[in-house]
C-alpha cells in the first residue's frame, strides 16, 4: 500500500460544520475565525482515525471582504494510524491546508477550492506515500429561517490510496441538513467514501457560554471486505469547541 487508506480532511469537522463562530477583522482587508476543540474521538469521512483515543485540534480561516471571498485555511488534528503504516514508526499529528473561493447568492452559499493533507511527523519515506490532495465544492441552502441543507464533493488528485495495484479510495461525498428548534441544532447526514466506506450521522450542538457542545451518533459501513479495523463501526463522539 502507497497511501493512507483512511483519507483525513476538513470534510466532518470544518466544511459542514453548523456551529457558532467568532471572528476577528483584519482592517477592510477580511475576517480570520479561529476554533480550538476536543472529542472524545478524530472521526473523519465516518470513520475513527486516532485509536479510540481522545482528540486535539487547532484550525484556522481567513476569508477576504470581496464579494467573492478568497478563503485560505489550515488546522493540526491529533491523529495516529492502527499500526505503522509501513516498516517505519508511522506518525502523530496531521495537518490540513485548503485555500478556495465562496460566494453567497441570496439563500445560497457556493465554495471551491482545493485542500492538502500532510504528515509532518511521519517515518522518512512514508510521507511522500501519505500526503494527498484533493479539489472540492461544496454548497448549502438556507430553506428557512431555522432549516439548511448542504452538499460537499471532494475529487481526490493523488491517485487515492493503493492496496496490491487496486486503487481504494477515490472521491467523497456528502449531504446534510441541519434544524434550530429552539432548544439545540439538529444535525443529520449521509456520506459515500467511494470504494471505502459509507456512513450516517445524526446529532445535536449547541452553544453554551461561548463553547459549542455536540453529541453525535455515527454508524458507518466498510465497502471492501478485504479493509479491516479494530473498532467499532458504531461510534458516539462528544466535542466542545471555541472559537476566538
Amino acid at each position: 500500500m502507497n497511501k493512507k487508506i483512511i483519507l483525513s480532511s476538513f470534510a466532518s469537522i470544518v466544511l459542514l460544520s453548523e456551529v457558532a463562530n467568532s471572528q476577528t477583522k483584519i482592517g477592510t482587508i477580511g475576517e480570520i475565525t479561529g476554533t480550538i476543540s476536543a472529542a472524545t474521538h478524530y472521526v473523519s469521512k465516518g470513520v475513527e482515525q486516532n485509536r479510540d483515543k481522545p482528540t486535539a485540534s487547532l484550525t484556522g480561516e481567513f476569508a477576504s471582504s470581496s464579494d467573492i471571498q478568497v478563503i485560505l485555511g489550515a488546522g493540526i488534528f491529533a491523529a495516529k494510524p492502527d499500526k505503522p503504516v509501513t516498516a517505519g514508526g508511522g506518525y502523530d499529528y496531521e495537518m490540513n491546508y485548503y485555500g478556495g473561493l465562496r460566494k453567497a447568492i441570496d439563500k445560497v452559499t457556493l465554495e471551491a477550492g482545493y485542500i492538502y493533507v500532510d504528515y509532518p511527523s511521519a517515518s522518512k519515506g512514508d510521507e511522500l506515500a501519505l500526503n494527498t490532495g484533493a479539489y472540492y465544492g461544496k454548497a448549502s441552502f438556507q430553506a428557512t429561517k431555522d432549516t439548511s441543507f448542504r452538499v460537499y464533493y471532494e475529487q481526490d488528485d493523488t491517485d487515492g490510496a493503493r492496496n496490491a495495484g487496486a486503487k481504494l479510495i477515490t472521491n467523497y461525498t456528502e449531504v446534510g441538513i441541519s434544524h434550530n428548534f429552539g432548544p439545540a441544532i439538529f444535525n443529520a447526514s449521509y456520506g459515500d467514501f467511494k470504494n471505502f466506506a459509507k456512513h450516517y450521522k445524526v446529532g445535536l450542538a449547541k452553544e453554551i457560554k461561548g463553547f459549542n457542545v455536540s453529541a453525535d451518533y455515527i454508524d458507518n459501513e466498510k465497502t471492501k471486505a478485504n479493509i479491516t479495523d479494530k473498532h467499532d463501526n458504531q461510534l458516539v463522539v462528544l466535542s466542545v469547541s471555541k472559537s476566538f
